[in-house]
């Protein structure tokens, strides 16, 4: 593949990928135009889309109407491997400039409803910048990972025929020889189970029932040691590695899975047929709203927010957006109130949900462990976990120490939590799973080259239990021992406590104040439900007029389906922005939230 181009039909160029990281040869997209406006394209590719070959290279192209938009992969010559290459390309480029809602902001730049600059004239991507460059992220980091299936593919095929009549064939053996492979062995038949997002079971693989078993085998350590990595991390469902080697929790497969169901959901909704359809088509619109008009609807939503575990404050909350927004508006032609209620109700849990600040942890952790002391030794990047008791802080941490040691960061886990029975050894079998899964030849049970639990990667810091004055104590050690040793981060686990003793929550101020971290994490659960707004809210004031919260983890996805309240009340009642959500017991199930996902999931 040589380039991916989207371009409008009057020349603007909106996005340039070349492979190789070459520049954009205008000269290939001038040819593709011109043949365009000379002759239609002679054929298709499998999938459909027009195929160009001008001889010294061939092209494949799409667009869409509205707004009018071109999409092209250009590659060296029309062969198999290279059509079928360019046909993923294609599609994925499609698929994710789509999700992103980048021709929603063209079609309204283009529209003049945007605001013009001094020459009267608004760019059509003005206000898209910052999704171009997520697009940019995501197609570069899908880009790598489909070429390399396709060597990989490739490169099987060649070593499973050594003398086929055609390509054609060799293909089609070594999709018999693969198959072959995957048949399951004799005794087995459990299946391991996994919750995807929308809380269905899927069930991902058949095999032994000891990938699940966590248990040493004094006669096959080895064995062990591989089927426990098996189960506790699945890189194909956690992320994808960029160009600068930063690793991307897994939002971009998402997303494209998210833009197919939009697709089918608006390809149904087109097909309104009968009397009504017809009437609600044609006749409603141009209607000035009042209150009463919005009644009926905004009590209905009430319902239905409520039903998804919204709190009633929250809920009442967006309804009155929704009256202040269109109390006095008129409805678009064709329009009904309710979707016109509709629409704005998305847009208030859009803008609810979506963070006042921007958060890039990687790079706030570059700036700081790029900063040394008088010393020469550099500053760590400190985490501390904070929630109720059984939300999942330290499972939760321990994903995020998954995902840091991915980014090539040196991790220092602390075991803050004094109190709780079995929780500094809770983290020491996380630490040893961790360092297993960046050093293969990591045993089990070892010290590291200081005598402590882990590896030169990950390691646990620990001084057994206590009161309150040695979790402060530990948190001091913990960052002076991190700094001493080139640690990037701490991450400290800290003790569970309700949110409405006064007695548990006081000593988090003077942990705050003395240990001073970076970032204070709160692990809240989406099954709690209402309950979150006064978790949320206890747990911000608790450090506090100085100090707050910095961001949610939300536990526990996977269980609970649509009623995804828990997130809408978190943020509602703190204006504190939700990173990441859990959605599953492995270390890979970890995401960044989707803004998107999560709103549509509400709207469903």
């Amino acid at each position: 593949m040589e380039q991916f181009v989207v371009f409008r039909p009057s020349g603007e160029v909106l996005y340039h990928f070349g492979a190789s990281g070459r520049k954009l040869q205008e000269q290939q997209v001038n040819k593709i135009v011109s043949e365009l406006v000379g002759s239609p394209p002679r054929k298709t590719s499998n999938n459909g889309f027009p195929v160009i070959n001008l001889g010294s290279f061939a092209a494949m192209y799409t667009s869409t109407m509205q707004p009018h938009v071109f999409y092209l992969v250009t590659f060296a010559a029309e062969t198999l491997e290279l059509s079928q290459l360019a046909n993923k390309l294609l599609q994925l480029g499609t698929d994710l400039w789509a999700s992103l809602g980048l021709n929603e902001i063209i079609a309204q730049n283009l529209s003049g409803r945007n605001e013009k600059n001094e020459h009267n004239f608004t760019w059509c991507l003005n206000g898209a910048g910052e999704l171009i460059g997520k697009f940019g992220e995501y197609f570069g980091a899908k880009f790598d990972e489909i070429c390399s299936e396709t060597r990989s593919l490739n490169g099987e095929a060649q070593q499973q025929t050594q003398a086929a009549p055609s390509l054609l064939g060799s293909v089609s053996k070594a999709q018999g020889k693969s198959k072959s492979k995957k048949k399951p062995q004799k005794g087995t038949g459990v299946k391991n189970r996994k919750w995807g997002r929308d809380g269905i079971m899927e069930d991902t693989y058949e095999g032994d029932s000891s990938t699940l078993d966590f248990s040493e085998s004094a006669s096959d350590f080895v064995a062990a040691s591989e089927s426990r990595e098996n189960s506790v991390v699945d890189e194909s469902t956690f992320g994808t590695r960029t160009g600068k080697g930063e690793f991307l929790i897994k939002e971009i497969d998402e997303l494209l899975s998210k833009s197919k169901e939009v697709k089918s959901r608006q390809q149904q909704a087109s097909t309104t047929t009968g009397a009504f359809g017809f009437l609600q088509k044609h006749l409603m619109g141009n209607k000035t709203i009042s209150t009463t008009d919005l009644k009926t609807t905004l009590d209905k939503f009430r319902q239905k927010l409520i039903t998804k575990n919204v709190a009633p404050e929250a809920a009442e909350y967006l309804c009155s957006q929704i009256s202040q927004d269109l109390v006095g508006s008129k409805t678009p032609n064709w329009t009904s109130v309710e979707a016109v209620a509709k629409q704005s109700l998305q847009t208030s849990l859009t803008n609810i949900l979506t963070p006042g600040v921007s958060v890039d942890l990687l790079r706030e952790i570059q700036e700081k462990t790029a900063t040394v002391d008088g010393k020469g030794h550099k500053s760590p990047y400190v985490f501390s976990v904070v929630g109720v008791n059984g939300v999942g802080k330290s499972t939760n941490l321990s994903k995020l120490a998954f995902w840091l040691l991915q980014n090539n960061l040196k991790v220092l886990i602390v075991a803050c939590d004094t109190f709780r029975s079995g929780a500094v050894e809770q983290l020491r079998v996380h630490v040893e799973n961790l360092a297993q899964l960046t050093d293969s030849a990591h045993k089990r049970g070892s010290k590291n080259k200081r005598g402590k639990t882990g590896n030169d990667h990950v390691e646990l810091f620990e001084s057994g239990y206590g009161g309150s004055d040695l979790v402060t104590k530990i948190a001091k050690q913990a960052i002076n021992y991190a700094r001493d040793n080139a640690f990037d981060i701490v991450l400290m686990d800290t003790a569970g406590r309700r949110h409405n003793d006064p007695t548990l929550m006081s000593p988090l101020k003077s942990f705050a104040d003395q240990a001073n971290p970076d970032k204070i994490i709160m692990v809240g659960e989406a099954l709690v439900g209402t309950d979150s707004v006064q978790q949320a809210q206890n747990f911000n004031a608790a450090f506090g007029k100085e100090r707050n919260l910095d961001f949610f983890i939300v536990s526990k996805c996977d269980t609970v389906g649509d009623m995804l309240g828990a997130m809408v009340n978190m943020v509602y009642a703190t204006g504190i922005p939700i990173l990441f959500v859990g959605v599953g017991q492995t270390y890979t199930d970890l995401r960044t939230l989707s803004v998107k996902w999560a709103v549509d999931t509400l709207m469903s």
